[in-house]
């Protein structure tokens, strides 16, 4: 089953990108992902990812853009979950020529002014397609990240989000560089911008979803929580009562609603007063909320006579 990072990268596989833009896209890839070997005297440079979409998607754009035909590959990991890594191989000359035509898509230029919407937007894409994910939707905690090998490359990361009014943050540990952010809505907003439309969509559906249904569970509590303290409150105020009735006081009293109330008070112990209060209107008596409370008041200080 796919995970959300790869049907991501799935989505902006497919989209159409201007040449230069696309450029950017495969300088960011590069930069982030290309490794060397030596075979037979020759330097051979080369490209992998866990995903073979990627691999075609990047080798078709170098025979699209730069003329360059890549030789493919894949090697099976021997594990339990018998992952392929796929290998897109560039030799040497056309490394090279490939490097010299890339280089005008450089930090300074591509986190300047000059570079166009369409550029940035790109190289954030490839950024993604290297080395980034975005944890599962469904998950209590929101988190994207981007791993890069060198800090250079994480800075002009970045640069490029500040741009697009994103606050990443840059994480340097021994064995570990990478940026990320946490915020949910700068996830999404990630999303729009390197185009990934449909998967924004299905983030968004999922925050809004959990975000419900914290809600209500929240709503939820606070009715418990109202319901053991009306529950409380009632058994303490039918103790009072009681305590009235065993000293005849009850009987001395002239009012007709504070009668009314002991007497609704001791046949609903877990009504809250607003449920007392529309008891009273089934006896014809209007009543508020307030207008309970005051004889809870009264009720208290006849009880405190007593001791």
């Amino acid at each position: 089953m796919s995970t959300f990072s790869e049907k991501i990268k799935e989505e902006v596989c497919h989209l159409k990108y201007e040449n230069n833009a696309l450029k950017a896209l495969i300088f960011s890839f590069i930069t982030n992902k290309i490794k060397i070997i030596l075979t037979n005297s020759k330097q051979e440079w080369y490209l992998e990812s866990n995903f073979n979409f990627i691999i075609r998607f990047v080798a078709e754009s170098l025979k699209q853009v730069f003329k360059i035909d890549a030789y493919f590959s894949y090697s099976e990991i021997s594990n339990f979950t018998k992952k392929r890594t796929y290998r897109l191989t560039i030799t040497n000359m056309y490394f090279v020529n490939l490097l010299e035509e890339l280089d005008f898509f450089n930090t300074k230029y591509i986190t300047s002014s000059k570079a166009t919407e369409d550029e940035k937007r790109a190289y954030l894409v490839g950024s993604f397609l290297a080395s980034g994910s975005i944890g599962e939707p469904t998950k209590s905690i929101y988190h994207l990240e981007i791993r890069g090998r060198q800090n250079n490359y994480l800075r002009t990361l970045q640069s490029i989000m500040i741009h697009f009014h994103l606050s990443p943050t840059i994480l340097q540990r021994k064995y570990i560089n990478l940026i990320y952010i946490k915020k949910a809505s700068e996830i999404s907003d990630f999303l729009k911008i390197i185009g990934a439309i449909d998967s924004m969509n299905y983030f968004e559906d999922n925050m809004i979803s959990r975000d419900l249904s914290n809600q209500l569970h929240r709503l939820n509590n606070l009715d418990i929580s109202n319901l053991a303290k009306s529950v409380e409150s009632g058994n303490e105020q039918i103790e009072m009562i009681s305590k009235l009735i065993k000293h005849n006081v009850l009987e001395t009293i002239k009012s007709k609603r504070f009668k009314l109330f002991c007497q609704l008070r001791m046949e609903f112990p877990a009504k809250s007063l607003k449920e007392l209060a529309d008891e009273f209107a089934k006896h014809n008596i209007k009543i508020t909320r307030g207008g309970i409370n005051h004889l809870v008041i009264k009720l208290r200080e006849l009880y405190n006579q007593l001791d």
